[in-house]
């Protein structure tokens, strides 16, 4: 089986609390967008997984949801996995969860395990986060640590200009360095309702990243990225998740392929991207 598994841009993400296991509790609108890892799986008798530029053994997530689906399926089996990344890594943009998503649902529908969508929702978390959102997809509201999900109709239409300069931003840096910093919570009641409106001026208004301040004390590109954009004729530009990837939202496509001419050359990733519907795409059964 021949997938894609697409990034996630965090539309608004707010630190609502902390756990006593020490985990944030989160508000955020997520959104799967076209840029994707490629990703084939073909059953055989052990694990294994070939990826270029990032390790492909116990730490890679792809390696872990495997383990994990046949562990809890109780199917003996296994999947010969080829990764290609396209999603960078410490950019914000969910690549490594997305592609535990993909094996996780890939594996039930190859394997007929028919494990329920809560069944596979409990393995998700236990690999991340944002997992649980990758096997749902599209647009949604995600509450708790990522794994309260709410379906979110995003009518606003919208493409984005991708920039990530050279340097990434670790997730657990960034969570740290924001408790040092002044807080901002953003108002994702109005973001998801000026989504769900068509409303972009009300999204742009209402919209913010609890960690930005954090990805920019520890990237500081990532704010002359923000500052480019708009002068770029951005209408609006925010950093993504942790970090260090900017999205901005140009008037038209006119204004957005100038913008991206203007960029391509400076940062070494650059890309122009849609709104998906789902988290995945079977591209070969």
């Amino acid at each position: 089986m021949k997938l894609k598994a697409f990034a996630k841009l965090n539309l608004s993400l707010a630190i609502t609390g902390r756990r006593a296991d020490g985990m944030h509790e989160l508000d955020m609108l997520m959104q799967n967008i076209s840029l994707a890892d490629e990703l084939e799986i073909i059953p055989a008798d052990d694990i294994s997984l070939q990826c270029e530029g990032i390790p492909a053994d116990e730490r890679n997530t792809a390696i872990q949801a495997a383990r994990l689906f046949f562990d809890t399926a109780g199917i003996r089996g296994g999947a010969r996995m080829t990764l290609k990344k396209n999603i960078p890594a410490q950019a914000g943009l969910g690549g490594g969860s997305s592609d535990a998503g993909a094996v996780l649902a890939a594996l039930n529908m190859i394997y007929d395990a028919r494990l329920s969508r809560r069944e596979m929702g409990q393995l998700a978390v236990r690999i991340g986060a944002d997992v649980p959102f990758f096997l749902r997809g599209g647009c949604a509201r995600a509450r708790g640590i990522g794994e309260i999900l709410t379906p979110i109709r995003n009518n606003c239409g919208f493409s984005y200009l991708l920039v990530k300069p050279e340097e990434g931003v670790m997730t657990g840096p960034a969570y740290a360095k924001y408790h040092a910093l002044p807080a901002v919570t953003p108002d994702i009641e109005a973001a998801a309702a000026a989504l769900e409106e068509g409303n972009r001026a009300g999204y742009f208004r209402a919209a913010g990243n609890s960690l930005l301040p954090a990805g920019i004390a520890l990237c500081p590109r990532v704010d002359t990225i923000l500052k480019e954009c708009m002068d770029c004729g951005a209408e609006f530009a925010m950093m993504t998740g942790s970090g260090s990837c900017v999205f901005a939202v140009f008037p038209g496509t006119d204004e957005e392929e100038r913008a991206y001419a203007a960029l391509l050359g400076r940062y070494p990733f650059c890309a122009r991207v849609h709104n998906t519907k789902e988290a995945f795409e079977v591209v070969e059964p």
